[in-house]
């Protein structure tokens, strides 16, 4: 025989189960929808914005460019921005970064992006396929990361 102690816990277990199940990820992540399209823009681009370099959306507030790296030990110089440079849109590094404008490999950097001159740079070890991300969950310090496909 069933207790009754035992069937209300039973029972609100159930409650709060069904309440929970209907959370998603979405709800607990930002949505940073971007209003303009960004690109990779760097050396390898003359600075334009190309279609191939732009931006994708891959999740809540994570965009991805690819990138094709060539020259082993060169180091590659870009930005993350708009097709005007516009303010807001104009991602390149902090100032608040204490490793300055190069990345490390997997590592993410805060980007600024209200800034004119200040571009990322990053030198290859191998030739090859990377993707740049920039993820804006905290859109006041967007992080950027570069890393091997």
């Amino acid at each position: 025989m069933i207790s009754m102690k035992r069937i209300l816990t039973l029972a609100i277990a159930g409650l709060l189960t069904a309440c929970t199940s209907q959370i998603s990820i979405n709800d607990v992540l930002p949505q940073q929808e971007l209003d303009k399209t960004i690109y990779l823009r760097g050396d390898f681009t003359l600075w334009d914005a190309e279609p191939q370099y732009q931006f994708s959306p891959v999740g809540p507030a994570l965009y991805q460019a690819q990138v094709k790296f060539s020259s082993p030990g060169k180091v590659y110089e870009f930005k993350i921005a708009d097709a005007d440079f516009s303010e807001g849109y104009n991602c390149g590094y902090s100032d608040s970064q204490p490793a300055g404008q190069s990345l490390t490999l997997g590592q993410p950097a805060i980007a600024d992006c209200n800034t004119i001159y200040n571009y990322f740079s990053f030198t290859p070890a191998i030739k090859g396929t990377y993707i740049v991300s920039i993820d804006y969950s905290d859109y006041d310090s967007p992080q950027v990361t570069i890393t091997k496909k």
